[in-house]
């Protein structure tokens, strides 16, 4: 019978997040390079909050806080990859 909870569960947003990740990743290597090293920092930290939840077993409060944290991190990464150089330059 079709299972609802693991279609939509913990496992589907975690590799909902990786996908994100992914994708934020490449559209990095494509940036020049002071930029592009920013990136590439910012979403390296994000893989190492991502990867617990991956391959660890954690209780439903701790995945929801780490998930939680990586999703307003990505947003981030994804702000400054839509910005402009002129924008970039002001808000550092």
């Amino acid at each position: 019978m079709f299972d609802i909870f693991g279609l939509f569960g913990w496992d589907y947003k975690i590799r909902k997040l990786r996908k994100r990740w992914d994708r934020c990743r490449e559209k990095s290597l494509k940036k020049k390079n002071p930029e592009r090293k920013i990136l590439l920092e910012k979403l390296d930290g994000i893989e190492t909050q991502l990867r617990p939840l991956e391959e660890q077993q954690l209780n439903r409060a701790s995945k929801a806080k780490m998930a939680k944290e990586v999703e307003i991190n990505l947003e981030e990464v994804k702000e400054i990859l839509k910005a402009k150089d002129e924008e970039l330059v002001i808000k550092q």
